[in-house]
C-alpha cells in the first residue's frame, strides 16, 4: 500500500518536471462513505468517515489528471454473534477531470477514473486482506478564494468487487465531502 502511494506521489514529481509552467492543484477533503455492500452496512453502519487527499495537473485550462487518496476505517459487531470486528479500505485513485465555471468565484468539476481499493478485515477470529480494482466518477463545486485558495463540495460514487471465500463483496460506495485546496 505503501509502495503504491509512494509511487503515485513519485509520478506526480516526474509529470511535473516535463510539464513546467502547467498548474497543480492539492485538497484536502473530509466526507462520508456510504457502503455499498449491505452485509459490510450491517456490521459497520450505513455511513463511515472518509478522509481524503487529491493532487492534480491541469493539461489545459479545463481538462487535469488528479491522482487521489481515501481511508475508510470503522469498528463494528457481527450481526449474529455480536463478536467485534474492525476494517479498513485504502481508496488509491488515479484519473481525469473536466472543470468550467458559473461564475467568477464558482466553478465545477466532474472526474472519473480507476480506483485500488486495499482492504483488511478482522472478524470472528479471522483477517482477511487483499485489493481489488473498480472506478471512480464524481463532481463538484468550487468557491474561489482568491487566485490561489479554494473551497469544495464533492459527490460521487467509488466501486470495486471481488470474490472473496465464494461470496461476492462491494467496496467503496456512494460518498460526500466538504474541503479546501490549492492552486500553484
Amino acid at each position: 500500500m505503501k509502495k503504491a502511494l509512494v509511487l503515485s506521489l513519485a509520478l506526480f514529481t516526474i509529470a511535473g518536471g516535463l510539464a513546467a509552467g502547467q498548474k497543480f492543484s492539492l485538497s484536502l477533503a473530509a466526507g462520508v462513505q456510504s457502503p455499498a455492500d449491505s452485509g459490510y452496512r450491517d456490521i459497520y453502519g450505513r455511513s463511515v468517515f472518509l478522509p481524503e487527499v487529491k493532487a492534480g495537473i491541469s493539461l489545459t485550462p479545463a481538462i487535469y489528471l488528479w491522482a487521489g487518496y481515501g481511508l475508510a476505517s470503522a469498528e463494528g459487531e457481527t450481526p449474529e454473534l455480536q463478536s467485534p470486528a474492525e476494517s479498513s479500505q485504502n481508496f488509491l485513485s488515479l484519473g481525469g477531470g473536466y472543470r468550467g465555471t458559473i461564475s467568477e468565484k464558482i466553478g465545477f468539476k466532474a472526474e472519473l477514473g480507476l480506483a485500488d481499493v486495499f482492504y483488511r478485515e478482522e472478524a470472528l477470529g479471522e483477517t482477511v486482506s487483499g485489493s481489488a480494482l473498480g472506478f471512480t466518477a464524481g463532481g463538484g463545486l468550487t468557491y474561489a478564494l482568491g487566485k490561489t485558495f479554494f473551497l469544495q463540495a464533492e459527490a460521487g460514487y467509488l466501486l470495486a468487487q471481488k470474490t472473496i471465500n465464494d461470496v461476492k463483496v462491494k467496496m467503496g460506495g456512494l460518498k460526500a465531502g466538504l474541503g479546501a485546496g490549492i492552486r500553484f
